[in-house]
């Protein structure tokens, strides 16, 4: 049996190892490049425009493409466009959309989205904004539908020469919430009224 002074002991040795196990998960975490789509809302037949972004693993990570899939209910809303910030301007980015149509699953679509830096020297992609995906909420949507936008696959290459797959990399899905009309905010242009 251990005295007091040794289970006292024994636990400040597990709380600190506890500590260290969470630290270190935390660390690796935080060294993992991410793709994420934003959250949006809006009202039935409106647009709206869900942001790409990208997050490096660190400061040195370089990412010169982006390739991913992204699946949707085309039977809640229907891809429009897509639309460079000023972020991929900076870099020399292209880009690449295009949308394919499920025959096993009607009501699936995917949009196949190709982002890539060009030119010499490549510049990489840089932490924010990548491109908006712009959306319009089908006429016949249900309000207070959430429509989830995942990613089915996602990859990235690096900017170097010899471009090296980004690794390792995640993603994080985005939503459409779809607000009945009494939800969604009126805003009156300011030059009209006066």
């Amino acid at each position: 049996m251990f005295s007091r002074n040794h289970q006292i002991e024994i636990r400040g040795y597990l709380i600190f190892a506890f500590i260290g196990m969470c630290g270190a998960g935390i660390a690796a975490h935080a060294q993992v490049t991410v793709v994420s789509l934003g959250d949006v809302s809006g009202g039935v037949s409106s647009e709206v425009i869900v942001p790409v972004l990208l997050n490096p693993a660190t400061t040195e990570t370089r990412v010169g493409s982006i390739s991913s899939t992204i699946g949707f209910d085309r039977k809640l809303v229907t891809f429009l466009r897509a639309e460079k910030g000023f972020l991929l301007d900076g870099v020399n980015g292209k880009f690449q959309t295009k949308v394919q149509e499920n025959a096993a699953k009607p009501e699936k679509s995917s949009l196949q989205l190709e982002i890539a830096t060009e030119g010499e020297p490549r510049k990489a992609l840089r932490e924010g904004l990548v491109l908006s995906l712009i959306f319009k909420i089908n006429a016949d949507t249900p309000p207070n539908t959430m429509v989830p936008l995942r990613f089915e696959k996602v990859s990235a290459g690096s900017a170097d020469t010899a471009s090296q797959p980004i690794e390792p990399i995640t993603s994080t899905p985005g939503s459409i919430e779809v607000l009945s009309p009494e939800s969604v905010p009126y805003v009156s242009c300011f030059f009209f009224t006066h």
